[in-house]
């Protein structure tokens, strides 16, 4: 069976750069169409590089957002991949928050992406720990990386953050932490049904694991993470997609 996971490697360099700093090199071309590739680097050291990814995930990750969190939007917009290579070449370092500034430039100038920010009262998940406390250690020290599958996901020195947005594309609904948990953990998941069936990464169509041991999301997430989701209505930040076009030509 076709395998694809998404491999995210993340830097933290803590540098001062200009303001509004733009990419010095971008390319964008349309990823083919017989081309099962995909292969997303998380935006940081002035660098963003994306294969077969489509335009809504570069969004997110560009606003830093669930997909729960963004509204609006063409019917290409989650569906027609792009291959994207982004990056700065006057040798100042950047941040991964002036990288995501950057990436939001590239899409409004290149996408003609215009968007707004709204506050709404929305049905969503507080992830919080289990009775009997988490089954996780905190991480030994090397790179962040994610591997997400349609039913799966693996978390390598990640932050409980960056897992609540993992879980939003499975769940279909924004997700707080509200775990209290500040370290960087090993994480791994599996399940065998959620709210959103093979609810891996925006756009990547990979099929679910076969198998049928692991319960739902909502199950997995208590065995073998000792956490628990809760459903309640909570404020959640939108970013709401006014305008977005097709790539401009390279």
């Amino acid at each position: 069976m076709f395998k694809a996971f998404l491999l995210v490697c993340i830097s933290l360099v803590c540098v001062r750069g200009a303001d509004a700093p733009s990419f010095d090199v971008t390319s964008i071309r349309a990823h083919a169409p017989d081309d099962s590739r995909f292969y997303v680097k998380l935006p940081a050291q002035g660098r963003f590089t994306a294969t077969g990814s489509v335009a809504k995930l570069v969004v997110m990750l560009a606003y830093d957002v669930q997909e729960a969190q963004i509204a609006g939007g063409p019917d290409w917009f989650a569906k027609e991949k792009w291959d994207i290579e982004a990056k700065s070449e006057n040798g100042a370092e950047r941040s991964v928050e002036e990288t995501r500034q950057m990436l939001q430039n590239m899409l409004a100038e290149r996408f003609g992406l215009r968007v707004h920010r709204e506050t709404e009262q929305r049905p969503a998940y507080a992830l919080t720990v289990a009775k009997d406390g988490p089954k996780f250690k905190p991480a030994e020290q090397g790179s962040t990386n994610v591997r997400v599958g349609g039913n799966s996901i693996s978390l390598e020195r990640g932050d409980l953050v960056r897992m609540t947005q993992l879980l939003s594309s499975a769940l279909g609904r924004p997700v707080v932490d509200r775990t209290g948990l500040k370290g960087l953990y090993d994480l791994s998941l599996k399940w065998d049904d959620a709210p959103v069936p093979e609810g891996g990464v925006t756009g990547l169509n990979v099929p679910a694991a076969p198998g049928d041991d692991h319960g739902s999301i909502f199950t997995a997430i208590q065995d073998q993470l000792g956490l628990r989701l809760e459903s309640q209505r909570a404020p959640v930040d939108v970013i709401v997609v006014d305008r977005i076009d097709r790539p401009s030509p390279n």
